[in-house]
């Protein structure tokens, strides 16, 4: 694997074929916060800019598809909007911009579905799936309709910046934070697992469990083989063992039983649902629970599951606060608008 995500011999691939490479924008120069926000009305970039990036960064702004940009901080960060609303769809400080060097037409599909888009082939930039041009601009289309009809519009008019930078991981301003729950570092500096090819949900599923098993007195919902002190074995795979030999591709509902499965065997009391949509996903972080949660793709008047994160928390504006499975990828903040299924599971 290289860093960008993309087996190696897949990005030289798309490299000679110019999809990938140093990518151009044009540039909107962060200003001051207060000058930004006297001026909306006549560049909401700059002034949205502002209210999520710190220190007045240059923001390379680039359009996706009907709607849906990108802007990329010069100093690293980066967000998605809805540009007819104005709203965030998903953004982190500090992560690096998964389009960073896409040279030419990309496109976004909801949490972690990153194209980059050639002639005849589309390729996701993190999770190396391929896809027909064609067939994936009609998905990105309907995608662009349906962020704007349930995108969350944030609840706090004047949003402070995500940037906060501190020993260890760079975490989302505390002044914009509403809650995390209890022990969240057990999430975001769990052992990572390769997360390409699909297998998204069960990488999601290992974070829940090294959560819940670190979290708990007895320590017993990892099985011994996968444990190393309180966090998961690098090798063997315990994302793997979750999977059990199902198919790569998941959703909530296959999720959960996996995670009950293995809280079975392992004679550990416990409780785990799911639902489509946020149903229920509020009152689980209200409550101070993590959950797993599966973006949406639209496609033929259908919802899919496309990428499993784990939401530990939520921003005063009605924004999630996730794990993307991903290093790196670790605060991301995402609309909860674009939420396809949940699932959820703790320890009793």
């Amino acid at each position: 694997m290289h860093g960008n995500g993309l087996p190696i011999a897949r990005r030289d691939f798309l490299i000679a074929l110019g999809v990938l490479a140093g990518a151009g924008a044009m540039t909107v120069a962060s200003g001051g916060r207060a000058e930004a926000l006297t001026r909306i009305d006549e560049n909401w970039r700059q002034a949205l800019a502002d209210q999520y990036f710190s220190d007045n960064p240059q923001i390379n702004v680039r359009p996706l598809q009907d709607g849906i940009e990108v802007w990329e901080g010069d100093a690293g960060g980066y967000m998605i909007v809805e540009s007819s609303r104005r709203e965030l769809l998903e953004g982190s400080p500090t992560a690096v911009s998964p389009y960073r060097r896409v040279l030419g037409d990309a496109a976004y599909l909801g949490p972690g579905e990153y194209y980059a888009l050639g002639a005849d082939s589309a390729v996701g930039l993190l999770n190396g799936g391929l896809m027909n041009t064609r067939e994936l601009r009609a998905i990105a289309r309907d995608a662009s309709d349906q962020f704007h009809e349930t995108l969350v519009v944030s609840a706090v008019p004047e949003r402070v910046s995500l940037m906060k930078k501190g020993d260890g991981l760079p975490l989302v301003k505390a002044g914009d934070v509403k809650s995390r729950v209890a022990n969240y570092t057990y999430i975001t500096g769990s052992t990572l697992y390769p997360n390409t090819e699909g297998t998204c949900g069960w990488v999601a599923g290992s974070l829940i469990t090294r959560y819940w098993h670190a979290k708990s007195t007895a320590r017993l919902l990892l099985p011994t083989k996968y444990r190393s002190g309180t966090n998961m074995t690098t090798s063997p795979n315990f994302a793997t063992y979750l999977q059990n030999g199902r198919k790569n591709d998941s959703w909530a509902r296959n999720v959960k039983d996996q995670l009950i499965w293995n809280a079975k065997k392992q004679g550990v009391k416990h409780t785990s649902a799911w639902a489509l949509g946020n149903i229920g996903m509020w009152n689980e972080l209200n409550a101070g629970y993590p959950f797993i949660l599966f973006g949406n793709i639209p496609t033929d008047g259908k919802k899919k599951g496309a990428h499993a994160v784990v939401a530990y928390g939520q921003t005063k504006g009605g924004q999630l606060i996730t794990h993307y499975g991903w290093s790196g990828f670790t605060n991301v903040v995402l609309n909860g608008g674009l939420v396809g299924s949940n699932t959820k599971f703790r320890l009793t």
